[in-house]
C-alpha cells in the first residue's frame, strides 16, 4: 500500500470518528472506528466499526449508515482531496475475537499451574 493511501486512511479514520461521535445519538452503546481502507483509486473505502455492547451491534450499525451521506458531505467540506471515497461501513469484531482468545489463553495458563 502506498504511503499516500495510508495517510488518507488515517486522515479519514480521524475525521469519520469525530463525525460519528458528534452526530450519532448513541444512548447505551459505544461506537469506535477501528480502520479505514481506501481503494487505490480513492473512489471507495471500507470502514470498520466496533460497537459495544455486542447486543447493540445492529442498531449502532444502522445509526452510522443512516448518516453516511452527512459524513460524506462533511468530509467534502473539510478535506482538500480530489475524491472523497464512497464509504462502506461494516462491523469489525476483531476486539471481540481477541477477548475470546485472551480468555482461552488465561484458562490454559490456569490449567497448567
Amino acid at each position: 500500500m502506498s504511503e499516500r493511501i495510508e495517510k488518507v486512511n488515517e486522515l479519514l479514520l480521524h475525521e469519520i470518528a469525530t463525525l460519528i461521535n458528534r452526530e450519532v445519538k448513541a444512548s447505551g452503546f459505544l461506537i469506535t472506528v477501528t480502520y479505514v481502507k481506501c481503494a487505490s483509486d480513492l473512489k471507495h473505502a471500507n470502514v470498520g466499526i466496533s460497537i459495544l455492547p455486542d447486543n447493540k451491534t445492529g442498531s449502532g450499525l444502522r445509526a452510522v449508515r443512516s448518516i453516511n451521506s452527512l459524513i460524506h458531505k462533511e468530509l467534502k467540506k473539510k478535506l482538500n482531496l480530489k475524491y472523497i471515497p464512497k464509504l462502506h461501513f461494516s462491523f469489525d469484531d476483531t476486539e471481540k475475537n481477541a477477548a475470546v482468545i485472551e480468555d482461552i489463553i488465561d484458562q490454559i495458563k490456569h490449567e497448567k499451574k
